[in-house]
């Protein structure tokens, strides 16, 4: 969203400020790349001033680096031990599914920007290092509802490391849906049913 012009943007706070300025840079990282991408695109996109921008990121390599944190923030919720307090293991992992789906239909750009990450991390040791950390971060907590599944009784015993990642992997099917308009049915379909398929593999008769 751009506030160019609007007296609303001399209100908002520092962190109000850097999530315009992180969105922005969102939008133009997935539209032109990262090595093809200017501080000044990023200026026009956001709407605000030169100086605004600057004032929180020298360049847009730190720029960049802050974007792979954003990303982790728009799936903090899901993570969150409080968000899951009372449910079962399987419960828990159906809404991390119908989570992502909401992340998906709120703005694509959230994976299609992950090409984009990987592309950096091949070429940049810090981007690479913070993208494993922050991958672990993910997999380590789909691990922890997978032990809990397997302590309850619900689940089978399984290699929980190994079923973390399948796991993920599925979720990350999505942007094939963005990058090749596939339509022949919804990703609410593809998740939910790929969901159901690794469920009925781990799930306890």
């Amino acid at each position: 969203m751009k506030y160019k012009g609007n007296h609303l943007t001399e209100n908002r706070t520092k962190a109000e400020r850097k999530v315009e300025i992180l969105e922005a840079a969102l939008n133009i990282f997935v539209k032109k790349g990262y090595a093809e991408t200017r501080m000044d695109d990023i200026v026009q996109e956001s709407g605000l001033s030169k100086g605004a921008i600057y004032w929180h990121y020298k360049n847009k390599r730190e720029l960049f680096l802050s974007l792979i944190d954003h990303w982790l923030d728009q799936f903090a919720p899901i993570m969150s031990p409080g968000y899951h307090a009372g449910k079962k293991a399987e419960v828990i992992l159906k809404d991390i599914a119908r989570f992502t789906v909401r992340i998906f239909n709120r703005n694509r750009n959230w994976f299609l920007a992950e090409i984009e990450f990987w592309a950096m991390a091949s070429r940049d040791e810090e981007v690479r290092e913070k993208g494993i950390a922050l991958y672990n971060g993910i997999i380590s907590e789909i691990e922890s509802v997978l032990r809990k599944g397997i302590r309850k009784g619900e689940f089978l015993e399984i290699d929980t490391r190994q079923t973390a990642l399948m796991l993920m992997n599925n979720l990350q099917g999505i942007i094939w849906f963005v990058l090749f308009k596939d339509e022949t049915f919804s990703v609410d379909d593809y998740i939910k049913g790929s969901m159901e398929m690794m469920l009925r593999g781990i799930v306890k008769s």
